[in-house]
């Protein structure tokens, strides 16, 4: 769970340069969910556009946020549509959410425990700068965005970089890490390379500059305005034009949907990254919906040792909670048709889903009831919550705020406006629930951002458990067929022991106009690459 940008990881003033697990860490979650928070009720893929696809003039993107740097090491996750065009990654996420080639034509984890990455360079690639694309080259920008402070840098603190010849380089990690490709990919904008001359001044690459990335498009700054359009020409010397779906892609910034919807409609936009408000206006005006349910709300009980909330700290107590939601009736209000349902942290497809858990807490107050009473609280107990005025954390806090009310449990909101202080009082051991979201992740990625006692936002009270702890070790060092038994153990733990009380999944939307194909997302890939997109017959 970690991206929060605008419309979704998706919030939107974005804060950034703190520590791993600090501001920019929530900061990525939040983006993505305050950009994505809405769309069309999918389950498992979702694509628009399958017909032929025909070479493209001019293809433009409507987002609802600018981002503040075009520089991939530094910037926040849910601004990297921004810099994949023209900076090409090492590995490419699909859109079914398999890691490909792209500059790195082969890889390979060596020897067992996922901490030695071995890889190959695509031969003849140059940088748009007409330099060529070496390991030394690559090495030096995996370097950059490790020291660049940005909410990625994280993944590659433990790392040893080194070139190990002119086209192959090793990446050697302290601690086990069985997606690192996946980190590496167009999705991460620590996987997106910068030519040395990019490095050399780094302060440069910003709306005013031009990119310095081997993509297949290049950055125009003359023909861009920050803050409402980014406009990228094709590269000439790409080394692989079938990739190169249009002569021109320019991203505009609309924040208003119906405006965006308005827009589409003259054929000024052709694919718009919105909330669910627009959809029906979207639907109305022929265009197609593609979105994933991947930005997850409710109850995070943070307080699992009963510090602030003695009564946190008992499971029952915690489950009680659990089966005081009705889930059901609660998506339905708020979200309607938007919203699914769940009482897992991840999404149906994804690392760690378990149908067996898909029922673990039906709505059942009576059981709730007799969980408290068991646990010594038969007449419920005074619960603070800390809520934040966007994405409707607030809203989705007041509406459990009722169904807890049913079983004796009194909630006391507390909404904040600003990111910094949702932030800070989260980690200050003040609230003991937090009324919040975040994007659905592979299980490793929560575990480092949510759930490990170095997860020090999502997890403020620094939560431990042994059994959880190992079972991350493992899964981390695992093979992905024993990986996936062991996620799906984490993610047993979590619900079992109550650790959260999600309540619904909320998606990222694409409104797509006829004519656009690639729009496509997946379990795998949530977020649709616009280098995917193409026109079609």
């Amino acid at each position: 769970m970690h991206r929060l940008d605008s419309t979704s990881r998706r919030l939107t003033p974005r804060t950034r340069r703190t520590t791993r697990s600090g501001l920019v860490a929530v900061c990525a979650a939040l983006s993505l969910a305050l950009t994505a928070c809405g769309g069309s009720r999918n389950t498992a893929t979702g694509a628009q556009g399958t017909g032929k696809a025909v070479p493209g003039g001019t293809l433009t993107v409507a987002e609802q946020q600018a981002p503040p740097t075009l520089d991939p090491g530094s910037l926040d996750l849910g601004f990297v549509d921004f810099t994949m065009l023209s900076y090409e990654s090492l590995f490419y996420l699909s859109p079914q959410g398999t890691v490909e080639p792209a500059l790195a034509k082969s890889w390979k984890y060596v020897g067992t425990g996922n901490t030695e990455l071995s890889v190959t360079l695509r031969p003849g690639v140059r940088f748009a700068d007409g330099t060529a694309v070496t390991a030394d080259a690559v090495r030096a920008s995996l370097e950059y965005a490790k020291k660049a402070q940005g909410n990625q840098a994280h993944y590659l603190t433990d790392a040893t970089i080194t070139a190990t010849g002119p086209l192959t380089l090793t990446v050697k990690l302290a601690k086990p890490n069985p997606i690192l490709p996946t980190l590496l990919t167009q999705s991460y904008g620590i996987g997106q390379i910068i030519s040395p001359k990019g490095l050399a001044s780094a302060s440069d690459l910003t709306p005013t500059g031009t990119s310095q990335g081997a993509g297949p498009y290049i950055y125009q700054p003359s023909d861009s305005v920050a803050g409402d359009h980014y406009t990228y020409t094709a590269n000439p010397d790409y080394y692989d034009k079938s990739k190169q779906h249009y002569k021109k892609i320019v991203i505009r910034i609309v924040q208003n949907g119906q405006t965006a919807v308005n827009a589409m409609k003259t054929g000024q936009i052709d694919v718009y990254k919105g909330d669910y408000t627009s959809a029906s206006s979207a639907k109305s005006a022929g265009m197609s919906t593609v979105g994933l349910p991947v930005i997850l709300q409710g109850l995070s009980l943070i307080d699992r040792a009963g510090e602030v909330s003695k009564p946190l700290g008992d499971v029952r107590v915690r489950q009680a909670i659990n089966y005081a939601i009705d889930r059901d009736a609660v998506t339905k209000a708020l979200l309607g048709s938007s919203g699914t349902p769940t009482v897992q942290t991840v999404v149906k497809g994804g690392d760690g889903y378990s149908d067996g858990l898909a029922d673990r807490y039906p709505y059942d107050p009576a059981k709730a009831k007799q969980l408290l009473k068991a646990a010594g609280y038969p007449d419920g107990f005074e619960l603070p919550v800390l809520a934040a005025t966007f994405v409707g954390f607030d809203t989705m806090a007041e509406a459990v705020a009722g169904q807890l009310s049913k079983v004796g449990i009194k909630v006391k909101v507390t909404a904040v406006s600003s990111i910094t202080s949702f932030v800070e009082n989260q980690t200050n051991h003040q609230y003991p629930a937090v009324s919040g979201g975040f994007t659905e992740e592979p299980m490793y990625l929560e575990g480092l951002d949510l759930f490990m006692p170095g997860s020090k936002v999502f997890n403020g009270f620094g939560s431990t458990s042994p059994e959880l702890t190992d079972l991350f070790g493992k899964a981390a060092a695992a093979e992905p067929a024993q990986r996936a038994k062991l996620d799906q153990q984490m993610q047993e733990y979590l619900v079992e022991n109550a650790w959260y009380a999600p309540v619904a999944f909320t998606p990222v939307n694409y409104y797509v106009r006829p004519g656009i194909g690639g729009v496509e997302v997946s379990a795998g890939a949530p977020f649709a690459s616009p280098l995917a997109f193409y026109a079609t017959k």
